[in-house]
């Protein structure tokens, strides 16, 4: 009798331990949904356009200002919210803080490269931490019209960092569109925030491609996409500089490429122009661009032409 007692008890014991194990289970493996509530109101932004996509956890809300478009992506979490990158100022920064002070969370900003119409926006927000790559950060805070609107140092990120709620890693393409373009990217939601290494059915930014010089831009840039489109290709979401974000980041990454190869073969004359023969000024590549790719948006490809900056200004040194 004893012993039949002893094995109820023995048996008892390990199925209640076996029920608490599957409820911890259970629990670790519950899905989080948080609810952020009703997303401030689109008509905040009169300069552009919001697109908000809400996933359980993360709420992303790309803000596309004026014609370029300029991109900022603010991604919020339960308790925070990141910037990546600013846009352009004034006017679309005063849009961009009122609509951050919304959400009304704590925050911080990542900035994605050195060019002004990713940081303009700086000086609304210098109570803020800034990050980005580490080479990055050593170009903005060594960057005079970057340390007017923002007088603090960028903390340099060489890896991994954990800002607000999230991981973000960091890394770079060297010699590409700019002279060094960051991205960064979230392992665990699955999603690339590719700054302006990626445009989304956009002109591209390619006044820094000299092709008389030895190294081709064009070609580091495309090889970094590549690196990009394999080492991403699962992604979620992929967010980016110009024109908001695409869930199929395999076929934009690919429009890129084909684009900058396009660019490169009309600016050294390997491609011929609709109308025949081959470009030989900067206007004739970008209005061969422009014939070629109607539905793209402005971006920055007009900044290649000669007084885009300043008068005087020789325009992209192609030819």
């Amino acid at each position: 009798m004893k012993s039949f007692k002893l094995k109820f008890l023995v048996l008892v014991v390990a199925s209640l331990s076996i029920y608490s194990c599957r409820n911890d289970d259970d629990h670790r493996n519950a899905q989080v949904i948080v609810d952020f509530g009703t997303a401030p109101a689109s008509s905040m932004i009169t300069t552009g356009t919001v697109n908000v996509i809400t996933e359980n956890e993360v709420r992303y809300h790309t803000i596309n200002f004026g014609e370029a478009p300029y991109t900022v992506t603010l991604v919020e979490t339960e308790n925070n919210i990141v910037l990546v990158d600013l846009g352009p100022a004034p006017a679309f920064a005063a849009e961009l803080k009122n609509y951050y002070d919304a959400i009304d969370k704590p925050g911080a900003v990542i900035i994605t490269h050195n060019h002004g119409d990713h940081y303009g926006g700086a000086g609304s927000f210098t109570d803020l931490d800034f990050f980005a790559e580490s080479v990055v950060a050593n170009q903005l805070n060594n960057t005079d019209e970057f340390t007017t609107l923002y007088s603090q140092d960028v903390i340099a990120v060489s890896a991994t960092q954990k800002i607000g709620d999230l991981n973000f890693n960091f890394d770079k393409v060297s010699n590409a569109e700019t002279g060094e373009n960051g991205y960064v990217y979230n392992e665990e939601h699955q999603v690339l925030f590719a700054g302006d290494l990626v445009y989304n059915l956009t002109h591209p930014y390619i006044r820094e491609y000299t092709p008389k010089d030895a190294e081709d831009e064009i070609d580091n840039w495309v090889a970094g996409l590549t690196t990009l489109k394999t080492e991403f290709s699962t992604y979620t979401y992929l967010f980016v500089g110009h024109n908001g974000s695409r869930s199929d980041l395999v076929t934009a990454i690919d429009e890129n490429i084909n684009y900058l190869q396009t660019a490169k073969g009309l600016i050294k004359g390997t491609q011929t122009l609709t109308a025949g023969g081959t470009a030989s000024t900067n206007q004739e590549v970008i209005d061969e661009l422009e014939l070629l790719y109607p539905n793209y948006k402005e971006g920055g490809l007009s900044l290649a032409l000669p007084n885009a900056f300043f008068p005087g200004d020789t325009g992209a040194d192609w030819f």
